[in-house]
């Protein structure tokens, strides 16, 4: 099972949100490499620490999810906890930074007319059929 997890910094600390994710057998076992992925990182969390303990969240399903076992600072950047603490949703005005969501080449925006165009222009089309490009 994937557990994705916020580690929120403090105000004070003036340092970035972070988060991770990892597939685990049990919630048990995705604590116990949460925290050994966090002393690596030198993060500290709790009272009078930088960071916040660990908030547990709903694994989001998005194209640019941070890679397994990475601590990602710019994922808060682009995505907010909702109301409910935990469901992820892009921050507003903001684009998912992946290759999905680009600059959308090669998309035409001229309206389906249903004219036919041209007839077997493409490599498709099998002996004798007729393929038809519509506008």
């Amino acid at each position: 099972m994937e557990y994705f997890y916020l580690i929120k910094a403090t105000q004070k600390s003036g340092k970035a949100d972070a988060v991770i994710w990892r597939t685990n057998k049990s919630e048990a076992r995705a604590l116990l490499q949460l925290d050994v992925d966090l002393e690596d990182a030198g993060i500290e969390t709790g009272r009078g620490k930088d960071y916040q303990k660990p908030i547990r969240t709903d694994f989001p399903v998005f194209n640019d999810l941070p890679a397994e076992g990475v601590l990602d600072y710019s994922w808060c950047e682009r995505y907010q906890l909702g109301d409910d603490g935990r469901t992820w949703t892009l921050k507003p005005g903001l684009a998912p930074a992946d290759v999905h969501h680009g600059d959308n080449a090669g998309v035409s925006s001229e309206a389906v007319t249903g004219e036919l165009v041209d007839a077997n222009t493409t490599g498709d089309a099998a002996q004798g059929e007729t393929v038809g490009k519509f506008r």
